[in-house]
């Protein structure tokens, strides 16, 4: 059985990240816990010289019934799928009170 090892990376609010303005080492992650966006270190570039990782493959959002959605005021501008929304399954976001629908702004039901 392979071994465990956790692992830890550079953390901080966007706002701690900006203020220190460090050097990332060649490799190395920096992950704002407020916004869930992280970059990768060049060893040579400052925080703000760095740009945020963007993945070059699908993003895949995570599925909900309408019964399980998480609290909508806890993921403003965030993503769902929910699988059993009237009409079908389909893309919600969260405007900071509801969940709703991606095609046509309605809350979701």
């Amino acid at each position: 059985m392979p071994l465990r090892t956790p692992q830890q990376q550079r953390n901080g609010t966007s706002t701690q990240w900006t203020a220190a303005n460090p050097v990332l080492l060649k490799g190395e992650l920096g992950f704002e816990t407020n916004t869930g966006k992280f970059k990768i270190g060049d060893g040579s570039n400052n925080w703000a010289d760095l740009t945020y990782y963007l993945s070059t493959y699908p993003t895949v959002l995570k599925s909900y019934t309408v019964a399980t959605v998480p609290a909508a005021a806890s993921w403003t501008a965030g993503m769902i799928y929910v699988t059993d929304e009237t009409g079908g399954a389909i893309p919600a976001f969260s405007d900071g009170t509801n969940w709703r629908r991606v095609s046509d702004r309605a809350i979701i039901s």
